[in-house]
């Protein structure tokens, strides 16, 4: 197995045999190296994000990864160049990228991978920049603008430990298993009403500290959110916020079909204008 590691300003991948070499002679083994570019998971642990909010100096990589988790925490002041909507990272990627199964941000090692919504083998920092078009309604950001490399940053930071390849543990959203029942959104505007409209507004507006859930300033119908069975494992796993899981799986799927078909603004991919704009800025190639 492959794990990232850091050390210094670089990254680092440190191949992991643990079918031939034991856990105790692995550690004999790496301290007997004398490059200091090998080093165990121990030693090359990261410090946590608010110790490096707090120093008054950082390093080039370090800079970048506390710009990334501002743009991720406070994306209509950091991120606002390519933004098109209200929305922040952290309304989709919960504590900040932080959290299982809220679609969290430690997936560097899983990248680059095919992705069939583009129909293309997509590095880490396509998928940031999409996340812009789509989930932001704005545009696709350079892919060496300092956003993009910033938030990259950040999620390499927050990858490490992970195996390179292999998905990791609480990854994207749960798949809610089938309930027999077809998603039924009469029913699930009644559950928003109840559970949902003191935090996100009675027509889906959002408010000073919650994301609209529709309108024109959500996530387009291009976003995965967009995807009532996405959205379903979403709403199940993280809401209502502080009350995860306290939904049905037919609850879930109900309130993901009623949000899904509020009016939202359409699927980018739908839009010659901004495709032909893609393609002449040379944003895509």
């Amino acid at each position: 197995m492959q794990r990232i590691y850091r050390y210094g300003l670089r990254t680092i991948v440190v191949a992991l045999q643990y079918a031939t070499i034991a856990p105790r002679r692995l550690s004999v083994f790496l301290l007997a190296l004398s490059t200091p570019l090998w080093v165990t998971a121990a030693q090359a642990q990261p410090p946590a994000i608010e110790t490096l909010l707090q120093r008054s100096y950082l390093d080039d990589y370090y800079s970048n990864v506390v710009f990334g988790y501002r743009i991720v925490t406070e994306t209509e002041k950091y991120g606002a160049r390519y933004r098109g909507n209200h929305l922040r990272c952290s309304n989709c990627h919960l504590d900040a990228g932080r959290k299982a199964q809220a679609i969290p941000l430690y997936v560097a090692g899983m990248y680059p991978k095919w992705r069939s919504k583009n129909g293309r083998r997509n590095g880490i920092g396509l998928r940031i920049r999409e996340c812009f078009v789509y989930s932001l309604d704005g545009i696709m950001p350079p892919e060496d603008s300092p956003e993009v490399l910033a938030v990259a940053a950040y999620i390499n930071y927050l990858s490490f430990g992970q195996v390179i390849g292999e998905a990791p543990s609480g990854r994207g959203v749960p798949t809610l298993p089938d309930t027999g029942f077809d998603p039924n959104p009469a029913n699930g505007k009644a559950i928003y009403a109840a559970r949902c409209a003191s935090c996100h507004g009675e027509n889906g507006e959002g408010g000073s500290a919650t994301p609209p859930l529709w309108g024109m300033n959500a996530y387009n119908s291009g976003a995965g959110m967009a995807n009532v069975e996405k959205a379903a494992g979403f709403i199940w796993a993280n809401m209502p916020l502080g009350q995860d899981r306290s939904l049905s799986y037919q609850e879930a799927k109900d309130l993901a079909a009623y949000i899904n078909m509020q009016i939202r603004p359409g699927d980018p991919r739908n839009s010659k204008l901004l495709m032909l704009f893609e393609k002449v800025s040379g944003q895509l190639h």
